[in-house]
């Protein structure tokens, strides 16, 4: 050796004597910091052998650092702190999901139906997976141009927020469904079934309704007179213009439960109909 060791070195060297295998100094015989030393620093420098050495991520935990860290459950997604995770994305609870949907495979998903998770009606999701009975009210009035959800969806009789307050009709369906437009929408998302598929509760006083309306006289059609859907109450439309439907609202909701309002025009019901309560029913949902 043409140069003495470092004291420091030498203390390592000596405390390792009987160490099995080779040992790498630390330190140069000038006594600075050895490649090897940097190498093992994880300074992002390069190791003896020229190769680039990996930056590890510094920094708290973040819901937009563009990795999953703290308690997300996937990509600056979900947990406790960060924004809902997307259809598809990694989850363990529904909360974990814009949806609030979180699938036996651990994945966001959207086969419920309603916003708030639970079905009150075609709740046989493998036979009915493109329809749903959605339970729960809305403040805010309309029917057939509430198309936007007002509220985020924090809607339906099993969440929060059961009374709709600030929701309209659109925040009773979960994200990628739509309230049903029609007579011809329900049958064909039922399988041809439409509200005979339902298969509401033993002794449910309920109304589902979609998104038509009418020109009067029962009838289904053009206009915004009466609202139209499935249920146990209300009184029957139309057979020819109304197809699978079997309930509508009459003038004013007089036929529905006092939890639905319609305003005080009796030929203007679909423009101004709202539920107060989570109880007596709710909108049909269809898979867009």
């Amino acid at each position: 050796m043409s140069a003495a060791l470092p004291f420091a070195a030498l203390v390592f060297a000596f405390a390792c004597a009987g160490c099995s295998g080779s040992v790498d100094y630390l330190f140069d015989e000038a006594g600075a910091p050895s490649a090897d030393a940097a190498a093992q620093s994880g300074d992002g420098g390069a190791s003896a052998d020229g190769s680039a050495t990996p930056t590890l991520p510094s920094g708290p935990p973040s819901c937009a650092n563009g990795r999953r860290d703290g308690d997300e459950t996937d990509v600056d997604c979900g947990g406790a702190l960060c924004p809902t995770c997307p259809l598809g994305g990694s989850c363990a609870q529904a909360a974990d999901c814009v949806s609030f949907e979180c699938g036996a495979d651990g994945r966001c998903r959207n086969d419920n139906g309603c916003a708030d998770g639970t079905r009150e009606g075609f709740g046989a999701t493998a036979s009915y997976p493109d329809i749903a009975a959605c339970a729960g009210g809305w403040s805010l009035p309309g029917l057939v141009d509430t198309r936007a959800p007002a509220c985020g969806r924090a809607a339906g009789n099993a969440s929060q927020n059961p009374s709709g307050k600030d929701c309209n009709v659109a925040d009773l369906c979960q994200v990628g469904w739509h309230v049903c437009e029609d007579a011809s929408e329900v049958k064909t998302r039922s399988g041809g079934n439409g509200c005979a598929g339902a298969a509401f509760a033993a002794g449910a006083q309920v109304f589902f309704v979609v998104r038509q309306s009418g020109p009067g006289g029962a009838m289904c059609g053009e206009g915004e007179n009466d609202i139209f859907g499935c249920g146990t109450v209300g009184a029957a439309p139309d057979a020819t213009t109304c197809g699978v439907l079997d309930r509508f609202s009459h003038d004013l909701c007089s036929q529905l439960p006092a939890t639905w309002a319609c305003g005080s025009g009796d030929t203007s019901e679909a423009s101004a109909v709202r539920k107060t309560a989570a109880a007596n029913g709710g909108v049909l949902c269809c898979r867009n």
